[in-house]
């Protein structure tokens, strides 16, 4: 492995949670911070050990601070906390809002506007 990797693979696989977080927040609407951890330790278990490890307690304490987290939405640039994300995607139709929106942003980039 080279040296590069060693320093840029913690990032990396602290990305990919971070991706699985959001996706699950996008894809089960109205979860709450319960809801959001235990659904990620069980739907997304390689994530959560390869970024946190497999010690309950501190992967439990990991994701309450992950929850407290920005992250940046590739697809629209947007950034909250997961906290802010999950009311964001309160229910289905809130969803379907986001999916416009995503749209909306994609229109904007092939005419060459930023959002």
């Amino acid at each position: 492995m080279n040296e590069q990797n060693i320093y840029n693979e913690p990032a990396t696989l602290t990305a990919e949670l971070q991706d699985a977080a959001f996706e699950y927040l996008l894809l089960n609407p109205g979860s709450e911070f319960g809801d959001w951890s235990k659904g990620l330790i069980e739907e997304y278990p390689a994530e959560v050990v390869d970024a946190l490890g497999n010690t309950p307690n501190e992967v439990n304490a990991d994701l309450a601070d992950l929850w407290e987290t920005d992250y940046t939405d590739p697809k629209t640039g947007i950034e909250q906390k997961f906290s802010e994300w999950a009311m964001s995607f309160a229910n289905e139709h809130a969803v379907g809002i986001y999916y416009f929106l995503v749209d909306a942003c994609t229109d904007l980039k092939r005419m060459g506007r930023k959002f």
